[in-house]
């Protein structure tokens, strides 16, 4: 029987057994998507799939760190949602040899919101409606005539208010308090978020579950930018954090697969030129649409469908070759686009510059490798190649189907 411990040292894609949980205990850590919990022999089995990161069942703490190190996922997680050029200074945020995810996301993001609000929060303009016994900004007339029926108060006003309480600030004080819930937080860290929850102590705190709008980048919010990136990468994220019975939930955990997926989508939509990118984008696949396909990237010019391609988060098998269902699925995708050629994309330092022509079907399928382990320099220079194998095996516009599925 392992010991509890052990499960606080896991690596992505390792399967420990037997592990002594509890019930209760197996059943909370299975709604985590960490990690897969089955009866084993003697005890639970835990797989740690393709997640990483950290969190806490009760009295039960579960790390997976990933394979390429955790702070290259973190500069591949800033990378995914447009943050470039991240730089992270070890021994600024006091991260150690073998740091968690949680901890150097919490840490960048308090040094971050300390300089960018070094001068204080950013304010702006408010619009909001209210009712008021004074006269303040502008009577909405229509709104007193039905409301109060000619009554002179109270009155339906519209304000404009020079505020704290911006989108940008609200944002910013979401993920700060989503961090402060991670459990684990070095106190130096703890402290730094605790100062910038101050800062905007003015600034409304949404409560658990409420959704956010979207800020928009503009020239008054330039000094924000890399903060309400860094924002929106916390809160976009598979935060932990519930309760199953007695036992309370929290942590963090990041699929790797869908990280790929969306550093790849990011990195194709900066170079795909006039084509447009669609991402997931549903398919009708037999005549009534009871039968559907969603490819994960499409590439179209206009309204005429003229690449298709999917990212695989998994490894090869040991001779290198390519997992069959994976060409199923792409031969099916092209078979129903009317293209003459299809793309899987993997996450490997293994490369497999051999093309597939799939007999019966006029099908070429082509293989490329995306290294994670190289430097996001070398990751951005390799997707920009991939882009350019994609659009070099493409027919003419004559043979692909309409954007719309028809």
């Amino acid at each position: 029987m392992l010991a509890r411990a052990d499960l606080e040292r896991l690596s992505e894609g390792q399967v420990v057994e037997p592990v002594e949980l509890s019930l209760a205990e197996a059943t909370a850590l299975a709604t985590t998507n960490l990690v897969t919990v089955q009866p084993g022999v003697g005890g639970w089995r835990v797989t740690a799939a393709h997640a990483v990161g950290a969190v806490r069942c009760g009295n039960l703490r579960v790390r997976v760190q990933p394979k390429v190190g955790t702070v290259q996922v973190l500069r591949l997680l800033a990378r995914a949602h447009g943050i470039r050029g991240l730089r992270i200074d070890e021994s600024l945020i006091e991260v150690h040899t073998d740091p968690e995810l949680t901890v150097v996301l919490a840490a960048l993001f308090a040094e971050e919101a300390a300089t960018a609000m070094a001068a204080g929060p950013l304010r702006g303009y408010r619009t909001e409606d209210q009712t008021a016994n004074v006269l303040r900004g502008r009577l909405r007339m229509r709104e007193q005539e039905l409301r109060r029926f000619g009554l002179p108060l109270p009155l339906e006003v519209t304000i404009d208010d020079w505020t704290a309480d911006t989108t940008e600030n609200r944002r910013i004080r979401a993920a700060t308090r989503r961090l402060l819930n991670l459990p684990y937080l070095p106190a130096g860290v703890r402290a730094r978020l605790l100062r910038t929850d101050r800062v905007l102590a003015d600034v409304w705190a949404a409560p658990r579950g409420a959704v956010l709008p979207s800020w928009t980048s503009t020239r008054l919010n330039v000094r924000m930018h890399r903060l309400l990136l860094l924002s929106d990468l916390v809160l976009d994220q598979a935060t932990v954090e519930h309760r199953i019975g007695d036992i309370e939930v929290h942590g963090f955990a990041l699929s790797m697969s869908w990280l790929f997926e969306r550093l790849v989508t990011q990195l194709l939509t900066e170079n795909r030129g006039r084509l447009s990118l669609h991402a997931q984008r549903t398919f009708p696949l037999d005549t009534f649409g009871r039968l559907t396909i969603r490819p994960d990237l499409i590439f179209a010019d206009r309204e005429r469908v003229v690449a298709v391609a999917d990212t695989k988060y998994k490894l090869m098998d040991d001779n290198g070759n390519i997992p069959n269902p994976d060409v199923y699925q792409l031969v099916t995708y092209c078979t129903r686009l009317g293209l003459a050629a299809g793309h899987l994309i993997y996450a490997t330092d293994q490369p497999h510059r051999e093309s597939f022509e799939i007999i019966g079907t006029g099908v070429q399928l082509g293989v490329h490798a995306v290294d994670l382990g190289r430097s996001v320099g070398e990751i951005e220079e390799r997707v920009r190649q991939t882009l350019e194998l994609i659009l070099a095996t493409q027919l003419p516009d004559s043979g692909h189907r309409p954007l719309s599925g028809g």
